[in-house]
């Protein structure tokens, strides 16, 4: 069989022309997916070798915490212990001031409330003595009480201070009332007439004294001079008052805080 030079020729740049092909599109890609696989793979070895060296490091470090907490275990509890029974005692103390601090209050509204029950008993005593006195002087008011009433009233005018008796001269220009508890005797007035008509007369050109008696009952066993504005009096309410004002002074002092407490 003869060999034909070029078909020989043909075949030999076919067969290269394959082999370019091959290893351009085919052992190429084919190489170079597995390098990049064997990268990969190695990556992840790597990261594995990494991983198991870390959890190596891990189950050390707990096994190292185990061992202490075992080894303090003891020393923890009895710790805890400790401070379990200081906070019982400082819980305790508390309750205890708590509790003094409460009895404290309580007795101090106990003596609070004592001293208002006591003053409210006093002030409603002095109330009533002071209303049995009055209506009891009232009762008693006769002629022969009108007429020492009358001596204490002149003996007021004549007493009078001078600032006080010139206010009463200026006043005396105008018509004067006498309010007495009871009507007076026609004697009585006649002993209080020339007194007022003496201290008006000093008054240049003075004006005849108007004067008119009425009863007011009000008074509560008294006599009283109502002229201009201005008014004189006596009766005995004024006693009653001063008599009110020093019992009431009396009253008992309220504590401010109770007792010392035994403990």
């Amino acid at each position: 069989m003869l060999i034909d030079p070029v078909t020989v020729l043909a075949q030999i740049v076919n067969f290269l022309i394959l082999v370019l092909l091959l290893k351009r599109f085919l052992y190429g890609p084919m190489t170079r997916a597995m390098t990049q696989r064997q990268q990969t793979i190695a990556a992840q070895l790597q990261r594995a070798e990494q991983q198991e060296t870390l959890a190596r490091q891990e189950a050390t470090r707990l096994a190292q915490m185990q061992q202490d907490f075992a080894a303090h275990h003891d020393q923890r509890v009895a710790q805890l212990r400790a401070e379990l029974d200081e906070q019982r005692l400082t819980l305790l103390e508390q309750a205890k001031a708590e509790v003094a601090a409460a009895k404290r209050r309580w007795q101090l509204g106990l003596e609070q409330e004592k001293g208002a029950v006591l003053q409210c008993f006093q002030q409603q005593a002095i109330a009533v003595l002071t209303q049995t006195l009055r209506r009891a002087l009232e009762d008693l008011a006769t002629a022969q009480l009108e007429g020492q009433m009358v001596e204490t009233f002149l003996e007021r005018l004549g007493t009078l201070p001078e600032t006080e008796q010139r206010v009463l001269q200026a006043a005396l220009r105008h018509p004067a009332k006498i309010y007495s508890s009871c009507p007076l005797e026609v004697a009585a007035q006649q002993r209080i007439i020339p007194v007022l008509q003496a201290i008006a007369g000093e008054l240049p050109a003075a004006q005849p004294l108007e004067l008119t008696f009425e009863v007011e009952s009000a008074l509560g066993c008294g006599i009283a001079l109502c002229v201009g504005g201005y008014t004189l009096d006596w009766n005995v309410a004024h006693y009653l008052h001063d008599l009110e004002q020093h019992l009431a002074a009396l009253d008992p002092p309220v504590p401010s805080e109770p007792a010392a407490l035994v403990p």
